[in-house]
Parts: structure tokens; C-alpha cells; sequence
């Protein structure tokens, strides 16, 4: 098993995060961030070395988002909402994914096997993120990216219910 985390650097969405191993030594970067409808997240080393990428393609009723590594494309992610749970499905790698946004807590699984769980976490510097548990190395790349826009579905989230039931969190009275 292999550990990783992915840090918010702010909830307004992100221009450039950090992911980091277990031992908290940055491993790779996410740049980008998803906004009204459009956006794309650059997955880098840290050196810079282009990676992968999620671009929205389609924003009708159901966002979609496809995923590539390497320059091609590797699947589509769309987020599907459920009672009580949240249910995504990412064609082509054929995952699963179940989890709930509020809590941020999602488990990624093809068929019967688990590719990671997701949980949220306190960093030490008292940022939030996700903590990855990723089974297989050769998944790592593609959970990444699973994982950021997962993570992204939940900023996004968070921001809606802020200003929803806090709009007038930056006003100061006379």
C-alpha cells in the first residue's frame, strides 16, 4: 500500500497544490482549477515534467470529465448522486467509486478489488486534503487524478453551502 496526500491550499478552488508522500515530501503538483462550468487540472512532477490532466468536456446536465495521462486519453469520470451516497464511474479503467462529498470519504474499486480508499485529513501545517491509500503502484497516476477530481466535487461543494447560507459573511455594518 502506498500513501499519498492531497492538500487544499485554499477553498476557492485550486491554482497549484501539492501532493505529498508519507513521509510529507512533495511528490507531484496539481495546477489548474474548475470554475463556471469549464476548467482543467495539470498533473506535474515536481520538477515540472507534464504528467496528466482533467478537462470538463461536457457541462449539459451531467459534468464530465475526461481523464488522460500522457497526452491520451485514459477515461471519463461523471459524477452521479444518490440518496444517501455519492456513486461515480470512470469508463474505460472501468472503477467505481462510492462515497459522499460532505464527508469526503470515497472507496475506488474495480469489480471486487480495491484500487484506494480516500479519506479527509488534518496536515500538520492545518491544512485539509485527502489521505490516499492507493494498492497497486501501477494505479497511482490514475488515482491521482481520480482523487483530485473527487476532491475538487467537494471544494466546490463546500463553497456552495458557504455562500448559501453565509452571504453576508463579508458585510460590516455602519
Amino acid at each position: 500500500m502506498i500513501t499519498y496526500y492531497l492538500l487544499n491550499q485554499n477553498q476557492s478552488g485550486i491554482k497549484s497544490q501539492f501532493v505529498f508522500n508519507k513521509d510529507y515530501e512533495p511528490q507531484f503538483l496539481l495546477t489548474g482549477r474548475f470554475s463556471f462550468g469549464q476548467g482543467t487540472l495539470n498533473l506535474l512532477t515536481i520538477t515540472g515534467d507534464y504528467l496528466g490532466r482533467i478537462s470538463l468536456t461536457k457541462s449539459n446536465f451531467v459534468q464530465v470529465y475526461q481523464l488522460e495521462l500522457d497526452h491520451e486519453p485514459i477515461g471519463q469520470i461523471r459524477k452521479l448522486t444518490g440518496v444517501w451516497h455519492q456513486f461515480a464511474y470512470v469508463s474505460n479503467l472501468n472503477w467505481t467509486v462510492m462515497g459522499t462529498i460532505g464527508s469526503n470519504t470515497y472507496q475506488t474499486t474495480h469489480g471486487l478489488r480495491t484500487i484506494f480508499n480516500a479519506e479527509p485529513t488534518l496536515f500538520r501545517k492545518k491544512l485539509d486534503g485527502l489521505q490516499l491509500t492507493i494498492q497497486n503502484e501501477t494505479d497511482i497516476l490514475p488515482s491521482l487524478l481520480v482523487a483530485a477530481t473527487l476532491n475538487q466535487w467537494s471544494l466546490n461543494n463546500q463553497t456552495k453551502v458557504n455562500f448559501r447560507f453565509n452571504r453576508l459573511t463579508n458585510f460590516v455594518p455602519d
